[in-house]
């Protein structure tokens, strides 16, 4: 059944519309959305020609009527935003997570200093990163990464296995040369790279992958009803809900005028079949229940988020990433609990021979 809201035909409606489509989503991608929504609108409010960015606005909405619709793979990127996997909120973590530390005390920054005075070369953007920090998670993330992750991280991270030691001639580089080389194989993995998540959020994330967050964290809002007129004007035309008129028949393709009711478009623009029989019921939608958000949701974005600590004595980074250990062995049932009675947990059943199986 589509959403009977009338649609909205100024920039002021439908930015309402968008605040209301963001106070239905789950607490996990709420906050942010809805502040990126606020932020969008009042960079886009006083420039010159807000076409674009007024039909862009409509598309955004479309995408969260779906998502709250029950659309998992549209409601799954709206979280990955909000967790700085994907979006401008990855670019955020990655300024502060992975900058450069000051120095501590003055000894420090004097050495700094010495080091920068010393270096013929003018310094770079590299420097402003802090590069073994960067080098520990690309090479964790190489090898943890799975195939549905947003960004897939390359194979070769060590700069020393990337860039040549000569050019074609068979001489070796010079050192801009080398230093171009290397600051373009940084960036290619600044590219792919998924930032840590500060410790509060990441254990968070995993209270929520695990089921140990409180109820309110899977269930979305229920959605209140719609404001009925209680007189309609006479002046109101349907002008707002376009139909199709015999002309489109003749001057457009089929294929085009029922666009809007296929199963794959159905979530977006909450059109109904004109035939009973219809198409189906659409593609992409589920009941998000509490498995299903859990699930499919927040424990994939669990395993595709790393922490990062130090070791305060080798001065080493560790790389830790979200996920549970699979159980190889399901827990038994209190009905079964008596098949292990008189077993204790370092005890271990004697296995048995071919004649006692007999």
């Amino acid at each position: 059944m589509p959403l009977q809201i009338p649609h909205p035909n100024t920039p002021l409606r439908l930015y309402r519309h968008m605040l209301r489509e963001a106070t239905y989503l789950p607490l996990l991608c709420r906050p942010w959305i809805t502040s990126r929504i606020q932020d969008r609108f009042r960079d886009c409010s006083h420039t010159d020609n807000p076409n674009f960015y007024i039909k862009e606005a409509h598309h955004y909405l479309r995408y969260l009527r779906s998502a709250n619709a029950g659309h998992l793979r549209r409601m799954l990127r709206l979280c990955l935003h909000a967790t700085g996997r994907v979006g401008k909120r990855r670019r955020i973590l990655g300024r502060t997570e992975l900058h450069a530390e000051p120095p501590s005390n003055s000894g420090k920054l004097e050495e700094v200093a010495k080091l920068a005075n010393s270096k013929p070369q003018n310094p770079d953007w590299i420097e402003n990163w802090h590069i073994d920090k960067v080098r520990a998670i690309a090479f964790s993330q190489s090898s943890q990464q799975g195939s549905n992750w947003p960004h897939a991280m390359r194979k070769k991270v060590d700069p020393r296995r990337v860039i040549p030691t000569e050019n074609c001639f068979g001489l070796p580089l010079s050192k801009k040369l080398h230093r171009n080389k290397l600051k373009r194989h940084w960036a290619n993995v600044l590219k792919r790279l998924l930032p840590p998540l500060p410790r509060g959020e990441w254990d968070q994330l995993g209270a929520l992958a695990r089921g140990e967050a409180d109820p309110q964290h899977y269930q979305s809002p229920t959605r209140r009803p719609v404001a009925k007129p209680i007189r309609v004007p006479r002046s109101s035309t349907s002008s707002e809900t376009r139909t199709t008129s015999w002309e489109d028949f003749v001057t457009k393709p089929v294929r085009r005028l029922e666009r809007g009711n296929s199963r794959a478009m159905k979530s977006l623009t909450s059109e109904e079949d004109q035939d009973p029989r219809g198409h189906g019921r659409p593609i992409g939608l589920r009941v998000l229940a509490q498995r299903k958000i859990r699930r499919g949701i927040y424990d994939l974005i669990w395993k595709m988020t790393p922490l990062v600590n130090k070791n305060p004595r080798s001065g080493n980074w560790s790389v830790t990433w979200g996920g549970r250990e699979p159980q190889l062995v399901g827990r038994p049932r209190k009905k079964d609990m008596q098949f292990f009675e008189g077993i204790t947990e370092t005890e271990r059943p004697k296995r048995l021979t071919r004649r006692q199986h007999r």
